[in-house]
């Protein structure tokens, strides 16, 4: 029987292909096809991202860009034509002015009602239109204080020859002027014949007033007046003067020459009570329902009575409030008081001085009538004034 030829490792290879090494000693080309795998699936999940994050950029782009094109749109076809709009994904944010015929919630409604429009948010602002308001720049009122041959003037007026004309009119009738504190304001509007009338007054008065203080509000319209002289005709015929030429210039008064400080008569408080009971007669300080606000024909009856107690100027008087009994007791003890109050801010702007006045409200527990009619009622809502014993 023929032996068979035994095969060496040579033999395997030539049918094999594979190199005549024992597998012991051979690459592992397992391995290589693992990492050739991992790194394959490393590339793909990273150009699948890549492709992911574009698509979503510019989509959201797209959807933003959409969005802010509708908005704008809209709000130009509602005129809102200073509006911007800018989309922050599904969130439009305004900014912006409008006119005075739109307002604010129309925009954010109209951009609000797009489809694809979460939300809106940001602020508009209304438009400024007309002019500018000239600024008015106005000063402090000229005081003038004298006594005996010296006076001493402060204030503001408008340029160094009004500051001048001050000086050389007061040393016509004082022997030393002191204007230290008379300073210019630049770019002052003073009206016109204010201040050589008041001056005129304060020289005409001074030579029977010897000890005397004159301030002159030119802006607020007012002047003021006071001093001291032994006679009462005197006095009356020097507030006249004080009145007329307030009147003169459209300048409310307050006429403040008074006698010395030995107090009214008892004959001079009951004059002055019988002109107040006689001016009221029949009348009432007229507020709005309800309201402590003076009505037009509340202050007419004010100014009359304004001018009766300057005929008296050194006598307090006390301001009382009612009301009737409609409403609750507190409410109408408030009321009363908010009204006498008034009264006392009225007479106050208009020159009296604060310590002259006793200020108080009676709610509605001193009635007059009955409450029952409306007649009655309306006598209750009233303001009482009551001369004083004492110097004001």
């Amino acid at each position: 029987m023929p032996g068979k030829k035994r095969r060496g490792v040579g033999d395997i290879s030539r049918y094999t292909g594979a190199a005549a090494q024992p597998p012991s000693f051979r690459d592992e080309p397992e391995d290589d096809t693992i990492a050739s795998g991992t790194s394959f699936a490393l590339v793909s999940l990273a150009v699948f991202m890549a492709i992911s994050f574009a698509a979503v950029h510019f989509g959201t782009n797209n959807i933003e860009s959409n969005l802010e094109a509708r908005s704008t749109a809209t709000l130009q076809a509602s005129g809102f034509t200073a509006v911007d709009a800018v989309a922050e994904g599904t969130v439009v944010r305004l900014s912006g002015t409008f006119t005075a015929n739109q307002n604010e919630a129309s925009a954010f409604k109209a951009v609000a009602a797009i489809a694809g429009v979460r939300s809106v948010e940001g602020k508009l602002w209304p438009a400024f239109s007309g002019e500018l308001d000239e600024i008015e720049i106005t000063g402090d009122a000229i005081e003038i204080n004298w006594d005996g041959d010296k006076a001493t003037v402060t204030g503001t007026v408008g340029a160094e020859e009004r500051r001048e004309f001050v000086s050389e009119t007061l040393k016509a009738a004082f022997a030393e002027v002191d204007i230290e504190g008379l300073t210019i304001l630049d770019d002052l509007v003073e009206k016109p014949r204010w201040l050589g009338a008041t001056l005129g007054l304060l020289i005409r008065l001074k030579l029977s007033l010897p000890v005397g203080r004159m301030i002159v509000d030119p802006h607020n319209e007012l002047l003021i007046v006071a001093g001291e002289v032994e006679d009462k005709d005197l006095r009356n015929e020097m507030n006249a003067k004080i009145s007329d030429v307030a009147q003169d210039l459209g300048f409310d008064a307050n006429p403040a020459i008074r006698l010395p400080k030995v107090g009214p008569t008892q004959e001079e408080i009951e004059e002055l009570q019988f002109s107040l009971d006689d001016l009221i007669e029949g009348k009432v300080v007229e507020f709005g329902t309800k309201s402590f606000e003076l009505t037009e024909n509340g202050t007419a009856l004010l100014d009359e009575i304004l001018a009766a107690l300057r005929q008296a100027p050194e006598i307090r008087v006390k301001i009382a409030g009612h009301t009737d009994s409609r409403g609750t007791t507190t409410a109408n003890q408030i009321l009363s008081e908010q009204r006498a109050n008034a009264v006392l801010e009225y007479l106050l702007s208009k020159g009296e001085p604060r310590e002259r006045f006793d200020v108080i409200g009676y709610g509605e527990s001193d009635p007059t009538a009955s409450n029952e009619t409306s007649d009655g009622r309306a006598r209750n809502r009233r303001i009482e004034f009551t001369a004083l014993d004492g110097q004001a």
